[in-house]
């Protein structure tokens, strides 16, 4: 009887800090729409592969890729704010139907690469966290997408080259921009994009060099124009309760982790662009550039675009004259 007695405290013992070690870790998910192939998701995995060694396995970051827990591309701002995930990466224009100010990035000849982003983020950041407060979160970091061009079947080099060419478009925004520049732009399934093409009812599609090369398009287009008209990033954020709840050294770590590791995620998107070019390149497309005509064209549509922006978002207009101003725009 004292061994069984023996025994059963042991087995007690460890249950109890079995239950400790257990309730000790913190475990989250963070959502993306993107498959594992995309840098963004390989972004987000390496992030709470950092996190999960930094903080000893107390913080556990489980990545779901494609949506595969059921929540939209649209609905991300909304299940990070209700706690349905703890966390999201997610592109911010798509979630404009809750904060309208997301969609501002979308606005042509605003932000162009890279570098006019970071500029935009030193502008907007702040009003930025606001909105993000205002849902129950907070912005760990921000990574940009490469900017979109065309990829049509015969150059487009200037104004005069877009006439008429039926792209397919990509939103609501790029619709209307293809239109000013003088296009025939199409609302189009992408899964639908190729026997368009080949049958020679649609000339193209509006996009980046990532999506131009995982969808293939260079199988039945043969220019590729990075006419660079925006730059969009994803946020990846977390829930303010969920985030309250740790201890302050937890999140020291990973806000450190983040600040860190943002710098080599844009590097990434940056030779993403690049190393999807060359293999546009090394599938037979011609690279081709806009003209001062296309370029003019593109700076008189994007500017008028602003102005009708404003009209709808108010608090966009401060924001984009300060930058504009600094970007001499």
């Amino acid at each position: 009887m004292k061994v069984i007695n023996t025994v059963l405290a042991t087995s007690a013992a460890l249950a109890l800090g079995y239950g400790t070690a257990v309730a000790d870790t913190t475990k989250w998910d963070l959502s993306t729409a993107w498959g594992a192939n995309n840098f963004h998701a390989q972004n987000a995995m390496a992030f709470a592969d950092a996190v999960r060694e930094a903080t000893d396995g107390s913080v556990d970051i489980t990545v779901h890729l494609s949506g595969e827990i059921g929540v939209g591309t649209t609905e991300k701002l909304s299940a990070v704010e209700n706690g349905i995930v703890q966390m999201a990466d997610m592109l911010l224009f798509l979630q404009a139907g809750e904060a309208p100010l997301l969609g501002v990035d979308t606005l042509p000849y605003l932000i162009q690469g890279h570098d006019e982003m970071q500029a935009w983020l030193d502008v907007a950041g702040p009003s930025y966290d606001e909105i993000f407060a205002k849902h129950n979160q907070k912005v760990l970091y921000y990574v940009p997408w490469p900017s979109p061009g065309i990829y049509t079947k015969d150059a487009v080099v200037s104004a005069d080259d877009m006439d008429g060419q039926r792209i397919r478009a990509f939103n609501a925004t790029s619709f209307e921009f293809l239109e000013m520049l003088g296009a025939a732009p199409v609302e189009l399934p992408f899964g639908e994009l190729a026997a368009a093409v080949a049958a020679g009812t649609v000339d193209g599609a509006a996009t980046s060099t990532s999506t131009g090369v995982n969808s293939k398009l260079y199988q039945f287009t043969d220019h590729f124009n990075p006419l660079n008209w925006s730059t969009s990033p994803d946020a990846v954020t977390v829930n303010l309760d969920a985030w309250n709840e740790l201890s302050e050294e937890e999140r020291s770590t990973i806000e450190s982790l983040a600040d860190e590791m943002e710098a080599d995620f844009w590097a990434v998107s940056a030779a993403e662009d690049s190393a999807k070019t060359e293999e546009l390149v090394a599938n037979g497309m011609t690279m081709s550039a806009a003209d001062e005509s296309l370029q003019a064209k593109m700076a008189e549509a994007g500017k008028s675009m602003w102005s009708a922006f404003f009209e709808e978002v108010p608090e966009a207009e401060a924001l984009v004259s300060k930058y504009a101003e600094m970007q001499g725009k």
